[in-house]
């Protein structure tokens, strides 16, 4: 059983990496879609990170949807969607058709990255299921250095629409060899988790149903938690995205680096964190306490003051770079470990996913522009730090209070 089980999780867990090659393959070709469609770099950023648009927007609703459903066929045919759409945006010829493709593929994008949990959890095995979670957690930056050294290389070998299709049909792939996981409902997503210390699970979960002040309270009660490890994530989300769009240019402006370069170094970094989430699952299994893995994303601004302080050379700049990368993956893998502990019932596994789907994405979308803003009207890189620094110590408060007192992994 026990090498079925992982089996099964490398399954899922290629469905994600797979989800998540979808953000990072417009980079490397981004300035032949310029070229060759007539778009300009406004247009091109927006073709980039709309396939996190309806995860920032519907990301709840999403999750809301699927709840009745088997994750398992969601997760399939968010991987078809997402892979009919990759081949739709191949053979795009202007800006229209290429946004539209990429807002389909982010239908199957939220699909994938809130079904595949539950079905992690729908595995069983309570011990396991931590670890597994937790490295889930690194499906981002490894579907993200993929999406982009692979695009990379696809692209300049076979043209920008070959590479597409290319990743098109290894999604579909993935889709097809997904059939092969184990069917199971929604409401049987596995074993209960553990409840909050109170032990009210049963009866909260109960009265939360009800259409009374009473009800309305146990509601805002069951997702009060959810929400908290969702606007925590959201924090983190934003830091690590806003140093991977800001730091190519402080390279380029402080040291003189190559564009190109710059954005090579950029995502070798951002892949050396996958580390940090496989040092989480180890800690968690070890029995390391959730709030205190939080606590460690203060690191994260703790290496932008260094990465952005314009001091010590590029060899300080680069290791301090690390630091953040490696920081982020452990805390975002422990919010995914901590998915079954914030929730009432395994059936709100989902809705709890699709709030950190959606607030990450939209900590997201809003981190590099609020933060470049700031950068902008203190005239300095320096300002990286103290913006960031800020941002976290709310998501650590935010997490922290997500996974209560009384609950430990």
């Amino acid at each position: 059983m026990s090498h079925a089980y992982w089996w099964y999780f490398a399954l899922i867990y290629l469905s994600g990496v797979m989800a998540a090659t979808s953000i990072g393959r417009i980079t490397p070709v981004s300035v032949d879609l310029e070229n060759d469609l007539g778009l300009s770099l406004g247009q091109v950023g927006l073709v980039a990170s709309s396939v996190t648009a309806v995860a920032a927007v519907l990301g709840l609703a999403v999750s809301v949807a699927l709840r009745p459903l088997d994750p398992r066929r969601t997760l399939i045919g968010g991987l078809v969607v997402m892979g009919l759409a990759g081949l739709l945006v191949s053979r795009a010829d202007g800006f229209p058709l290429l946004l539209g493709g990429r807002l389909v593929e982010s239908m199957g994008y939220v699909v994938v990255v809130i079904a595949a949990p539950v079905l992690i959890l729908g595995l069983g095995d309570d011990e396991r299921r931590t670890v597994a979670l937790a490295v889930w957690g690194t499906f981002m930056p490894v579907g993200l250095a993929l999406g982009a050294f692979g695009g990379g290389l696809l692209s300049a070998g076979f043209g920008w629409r070959t590479s597409l299709v290319v990743a098109a049909a290894a999604t579909l792939a993935v889709a097809g060899a997904a059939l092969y996981l184990p069917g199971t409902g929604a409401r049987q997503a596995g074993p209960e988790p553990e409840g909050p210390a109170d032990g009210a699970v049963a009866t909260e979960s109960r009265a939360g149903d009800g259409d009374g002040p009473g009800g309305r309270w146990a509601r805002a009660r069951r997702l009060a938690r959810p929400v908290a490890l969702g606007a925590g994530f959201a924090t983190i989300s934003a830091t690590i995205v806003t140093f991977v769009a800001l730091y190519p240019t402080y390279l380029h402006d402080e040291f003189d680096v190559p564009t190109a370069a710059a954005g090579t170094l950029t995502g070798s970094v951002s892949f050396a964190g996958v580390a940090g989430g496989f040092a989480a699952s180890v800690l968690l299994r070890r029995g390391a306490r959730m709030k205190y893995l939080f606590t460690a994303a203060l690191l994260m601004p703790v290496g932008a003051f260094a990465a952005f302080g314009s001091t010590g050379g590029l060899g300080i700049s680069m290791t301090s770079a690390v630091l953040i990368a490696v920081t982020n993956e452990l805390v975002v893998a422990t919010v995914f470990a901590a998915l079954p502990l914030v929730v009432r019932t395994s059936a709100d596994v989902g809705m709890a996913n699709g709030l950190v789907a959606q607030l990450g994405s939209v900590g997201s979308l809003a981190g590099p522009p609020l933060v470049g803003l700031v950068v902008t009207a203190a005239d300095g890189w320096w300002a990286v730090g103290p913006t960031l620094l800020v941002g976290c110590a709310v998501g650590v408060v935010l997490l922290r209070a997500a996974v209560g007192r009384g609950q430990q992994t």
